[in-house]
């Protein structure tokens, strides 16, 4: 996730500066050979040819070291080290930095060097010199961390395949709500049904003898009918939190989809603002793309709006699922307790292995 890009750059670049603070002298040193055997050639000092050959070595190192200090400030996840850049422009683009790194070294130290007109062997007096170079050569990858923490543009196919997968998870998303809409309606109607009838007893407590004399031969057939009833309206109760279960996963793969989309949607919209040609075909890619952004963001915002609003049903429908529950318990005798007590057993186990999987 972003936050985790940041991180990593974050702990790079501090342990880059540390790092300067201890090691950067010596490091720059030898990233700076190439200038200081060209100072020795050039200046033609007697004194210094014997430490030509030694700087041309060095000058061999310097380059790879160069290629680990870019590599270790590059993110995986960043604009160079992204896997959808092909690993050609992978390498020339750390090539490439890793030349720019050597090149401000380099150049700093070379023309102090000429600046000062020396003559002597630069590693007697010559921190200060070092210092400078490090300074601006840990600058110098600090800015390419930070540029490579860039997003980069989309390009108009990435953009309309993102619209498309957010059309079908929109699709997926709104006949989800509609599926657990349903179900909380059908629960909200099994809740009245069971409300009315247990409010039943009390209305016949008004009526004459004679009718709860008939009550009563009523009693075996609708003790039957209730046994039907309590085995349908459990299984009802597990169909309902199925459904809810089964359409918060289903909520839970859409928001990831929409964490993604986002990433898309930023990177759509620095595409449409980087700088372009102002030849005809650039106006009209530009405008292409502006076109597909807009669209992208749309969609990206129905599919949210139809999540959140699936998230809102789920809670209805567990509330609901919940009174059942209750209900049940108080219409069906021991029963009904019985099978309460052994339903809030297995949901506090299956709690207590959630959490338990979650630590371990």
């Amino acid at each position: 996730m972003p936050s985790n890009r940041n991180g990593g750059a974050g702990c790079a670049i501090a342990l880059l500066v540390v790092g300067g603070l201890f090691f950067g002298v010596p490091v720059t040193m030898i990233l700076a050979a190439p200038a200081l055997a060209a100072r020795i050639e050039f200046s033609g000092a007697p004194s210094l040819a014997p430490y030509l050959r030694e700087w041309l070595w060095a000058s061999i190192a310097s380059p790879l070291l160069a290629v680990a200090l870019v590599r270790l400030v590059l993110v995986a996840k960043g604009r160079l080290r992204s896997r959808s850049v092909p690993a050609v422009k992978r390498w020339l683009g750390l090539l490439a930095r890793a030349a720019i790194v050597l090149g401000v070294i380099n150049v700093a130290v070379f023309v102090q060097l000429t600046d000062a007109g020396r003559t002597d062997h630069v590693i007697a007096n010559g921190l200060p010199l070092f210092t400078l170079a490090a300074v601006l050569g840990i600058a110098t990858l600090i800015a390419i961390s930070v540029f490579d923490r860039r997003p980069t543009p989309v390009s108009v196919q990435e953009i309309h395949a993102a619209t498309a997968e957010a059309k079908r998870a929109l699709s997926r998303v709104r006949a989800e709500n509609e599926r657990v809409r349903r179900q909380a309606e059908q629960v909200q109607a099994r809740l009245a049904k069971l409300r009315a009838r247990a409010a039943g007893p009390a209305d016949r407590s008004t009526h004459s003898t004679s009718e709860r004399a008939r009550n009563k031969k009523n009693d075996r057939r609708q003790s039957a009918r209730s046994d039907l009833d309590f085995h349908a309206l459990r299984t009802f109760h597990r169909e309902s939190y199925l459904c809810a279960d089964t359409a918060h996963v289903a909520y839970q793969s859409a928001q990831t989809s929409l964490r993604t989309m986002s990433y898309v949607v930023r990177r759509a919209q620095i595409g449409t603002q980087i700088w372009l040609p102002t030849s005809r075909a650039s106006k009209v890619a530009r405008a292409e793309m502006r076109d597909a952004a807009t669209h992208l963001a749309r969609s990206h915002g129905e599919l949210r709006t139809q999540v959140d609003q699936g998230l809102g049903l789920v809670r209805t429908l567990n509330a609901n699922t919940s009174d059942l529950k209750h209900e049940i318990r108080d219409n069906y005798g021991e029963d009904g307790r019985s099978w309460f007590e052994a339903l809030e057993q297995r949901i506090a186990e299956a709690r207590a292995e959630r959490r338990a999987s979650r630590i371990g």
